[in-house]
């Protein structure tokens, strides 16, 4: 994969390169583009064009191209832009949108909306560029927060999200041999107790696990045929040593934090407790 890190930081030159050799040697290029108003509105400055449409004026945006976020096109209403051209462009290149629900949600963010892009004919995969990386969640994000920013059930079904999350995915990455089960494909399964009461009562399974369950109710993970996750425990984490090295990492990100502040404030200043310790 080309990963060309967000188009307001990259030449033209280097985006565009980048393309050309993801097209020749046939991989996706995935880049940030229309995630956040200060960035349209920077590449309005530059360019007198919004993001996706300066993509495509360089001839960047295609069927190899994979848009990080893809949230403040031109229809977005915090954005109050006159055009309504980005969806289309999209469309009509066979670009892919990445959507990352959870990240943007905590910030009060929101695509507008899954469902209407869906509809468009868009490709869409779903990420989860933030902790906890609990793929399922982000699933149940996709649709219920896209149906509370239109404000009707019917916005987004969930096999409009399943299909994003499979098949959108394997598209975006150039792949047919992924995200579906079929001969010839990579053995890439999971394995569901539907006995789980989380998954009860069991008229229809997809929901059950979407809705309700979520990673609750995995048993069993298999990536290209090897078992990653076996009775619900990840079989190649060590997970206690994973966690204490965090607890350390975390607090050498702390120390440091004053250094990188302009103000130089501490973490705690920067991000109170929510509760304060009582010391005893």
């Amino acid at each position: 994969m080309m990963m060309p890190a967000q188009i307001d930081t990259c030449s033209p030159e280097l985006i565009r390169d980048a393309y050309d050799y993801a097209v020749e040697r046939r991989l996706p290029l995935q880049i940030h583009a229309s995630q956040s108003v200060n960035e349209f509105h920077e590449m309005i400055r530059r360019h007198g064009r919004t993001p996706i449409g300066w993509l495509h004026s360089i001839g960047a945006l295609g069927r190899h191209t994979i848009i990080g976020h893809g949230i403040f096109l031109d229809h977005h209403p915090w954005l109050h832009w006159p055009t309504r051209g980005d969806l289309s462009l999209l469309r009509d290149t066979q670009a892919t949108v990445a959507h990352c629900p959870t990240v943007f949600m905590r910030r009060g963010i929101a695509m507008n909306t899954f469902g209407a892009y869906a509809r468009q004919g868009i490709n869409l995969g779903i990420g989860t560029d933030t902790y906890p990386h609990n793929f399922l969640e982000e699933m149940r994000s996709a649709f219920t927060i896209s149906r509370a920013v239109a404000g009707t059930v019917d916005d987004v079904t969930t096999l409009d999200v399943f299909n994003a999350a499979t098949l959108g995915g394997a598209r975006a990455l150039l792949r047919d041999d992924i995200g579906r089960l079929k001969v010839g494909a990579k053995a890439d399964i999971m394995l569901v107790d539907i006995k789980h009461p989380s998954m009860m009562p069991l008229r229809e399974p997809l929901r059950s696990l979407l809705y309700v369950a979520a990673d609750r109710a995995v048993r069993d993970v298999y990536v290209d045929g090897l078992r990653v996750v076996a009775d619900g425990r990840a079989l190649n984490i060590d997970y206690q040593a994973a966690s204490e090295a965090l607890e350390e990492a975390q607090l050498r990100s702390m120390r440091e934090v004053p250094k990188l502040d302009w103000a130089n404030r501490s973490a705690d200043q920067l991000a109170p407790l929510v509760l304060p310790f009582s010391e005893s």
